[in-house]
């Protein structure tokens, strides 16, 4: 039995090691140091064997990520009692919901193999975060929500880079044709 389960776990290990090897390899690629972390929030990232699965995965969690942003942003925005606040909350709730609509397009072109049109969208996505941030600066308000407006840059970032990638193989190899 303990045979068993040694054989079992030496048999999964190297997959596993292989895995997140070529997770951390793919990430390095892309030179963002987020790149990992936000890949790591996804079990799936640990079974994908080429870079379309892992931007593909990338590109999922940005878009979960608005939406789930845009929703708590949307509650924050009802709780607010100062009018300044709210309106700067609800042009956020405008800001992620742009972004999530980017994203769907990004994921139509993605899954179309137009993946300059899709890094394109998934760049428009990112400014979210820096947009509602700066819907508290134009009131001159402290944001009160950071932490989700640098996950949102920091993710979808992840995902755009991770399209790059793709984006620069597919221009290479019709430059080789060329």
């Amino acid at each position: 039995m303990a045979t068993t389960l040694l054989a079992v776990a030496a048999a999964c290990l190297p997959t596993t090691l292989a895995d997140a090897n070529f997770v951390a390899g793919t990430c390095k690629s892309s030179d963002n140091d987020q790149c990992v972390a936000v890949l790591g929030t996804d079990p799936r990232s640990a079974k994908a064997t080429t870079v379309r699965e892992l931007a593909s995965i990338g590109l999922d969690i940005a878009t979960a990520n608005a939406k789930d942003s845009s929703s708590f942003l949307a509650r924050e925005a009802g709780k607010q009692g100062g009018v300044e606040t709210g309106n700067a909350l609800r042009q956020c709730v405008s800001c992620y919901g742009d972004a999530v609509l980017a994203l769907k397009a990004a994921r139509e072109g993605f899954d179309a193999g137009a993946y300059g049109e899709a890094e394109a969208r998934t760049g428009a996505a990112e400014d979210a975060g820096d947009r509602c941030e700066q819907a508290f600066t134009d009131r001159g308000l402290k944001s009160i929500v950071p932490d989700v407006d640098r996950r949102m840059k920091d993710w979808t970032s992840v995902a755009s880079d991770l399209i790059d990638l793709l984006w620069i193989v597919k221009r290479s190899r019709r430059l080789l044709r060329a």
